[in-house]
């Protein structure tokens, strides 16, 4: 049985958002860095002892100045251990030679520059990405007022879905930023379209299918939504498995498989959400069913038993939207 629970939908939110990798998440924890280098430098500090061969030693010497870069991110503190180090290295040299020492310790030093600049630049890339794909999806919403927020809750189902699916962290990561930025070709559709409460005409309804060829021209300069299938999954998510659907028609397997994940998510969410042509709210339990009744025509039967199967075992959370109602109806169970 399943029902809506706030605390826990806060909890999978704030893992959805973070949108960090494995690797990212690791850079970030400097104390386990910290903990790495007392280590490295504790191996160091006695390798010449037990390993004495310099190939060893010098190997030791750059791990513990590159986990240093790691574990602090101030010049300072890296001209001051790298000091430490190339000081060390040369006390244990019959014959201390300034020159060494001082060459020693700039080439420490400058190698924990160029690492912590890296990871810096890495970090921004990052923060850019993610303030950019946010800023375009937060100003879509703001156009209609009735969508509100679809575009994160398109990405929270898709993510889950392809969690369910057991796809790859980074692949999970970039159908996040692909649901947020999947209607972004709707920033040029007229608001009087967009908010029109009666029946489109077949004019206006052209217009709005064109959105996803304006989506994919609109952003694919930017050579990391390449890279990372975002175009596919703003060009293709309006695709229908069984060839019906547009602006290509495409069929089957000839659509990326984001795009086609991407579609069970945004069907989901329009049905669930309040929409300027439908005042009312369709319940979860029907939502399910008419995405489930749609398996393999509208949708990929992979990714509905995927999306299913997610739905029975946590619930797809409904608050995460000011405009949407409580949906307090309990789904017994879904027959896959």
């Amino acid at each position: 049985m399943l029902s809506y629970d706030g605390n826990s939908f806060l909890k999978s939110k704030k893992g959805v958002f973070s949108l960090k990798s494995i690797w990212s998440s690791l850079l970030e924890k400097t104390l386990f860095f910290r903990w790495l280098l007392l280590i490295m430098i504790s191996s160091y500090l006695y390798c010449e002892h037990y390993l004495p061969q310099s190939e060893i030693t010098f190997l030791c010497y750059l791990l513990t100045i590159a986990i240093g870069a790691l574990a602090f991110r101030k010049m300072v503190i890296h001209l001051l251990y790298s000091g430490l180090l190339s000081g060390y290295g040369e006390v244990n040299h019959e014959k201390f030679n300034l020159h060494m020492f001082l060459f020693h310790w700039f080439t420490a030093f400058i190698i924990c520059t160029v690492l912590v600049l890296v990871i810096e630049k890495y970090f921004n890339e990052k923060r850019n990405n993610i303030d950019l794909i946010t800023t375009l999806a937060k100003f879509l919403d703001s156009r209609d007022h009735y969508t509100a927020f679809h575009s994160q809750n398109v990405a929270y189902y898709s993510k889950k879905i392809a969690e369910e699916m057991k796809l790859p962290k980074s692949v999970c990561e970039n159908i996040y930023y692909g649901g947020l930025l999947h209607d972004i070709g709707k920033i040029g559709v007229p608001e009087s379209i967009l908010n029109k409460p009666s029946r489109l005409t077949d004019g206006e309804f052209k217009h709005i299918k064109a959105h996803p060829e304006a989506g994919f021209q609109l952003v694919k300069h930017i050579k990391r939504f390449e890279q990372s299938g975002i175009l596919h999954m703003i060009l293709y998510h309006h695709e229908r498995y069984d060839g019906k659907g547009y602006p290509h028609g495409l069929k089957g397997m000839e659509i990326p498989l984001e795009a086609r994940i991407m579609a069970v998510a945004d069907s989901f969410d329009a049905m669930t959400s309040r929409r300027v042509y439908r005042k009312h709210i369709v319940k979860l339990e029907d939502a399910v069913e008419e995405i489930r009744k749609n398996k393999g025509t509208q949708f990929d039967p992979e990714v509905v038993t995927a999306f299913l199967q997610s739905v029975k075992k946590q619930g797809f959370d409904l608050k995460n939207d000011r405009e949407k109602e409580l949906n307090n109806h309990i789904l017994e169970s879904v027959v896959l």
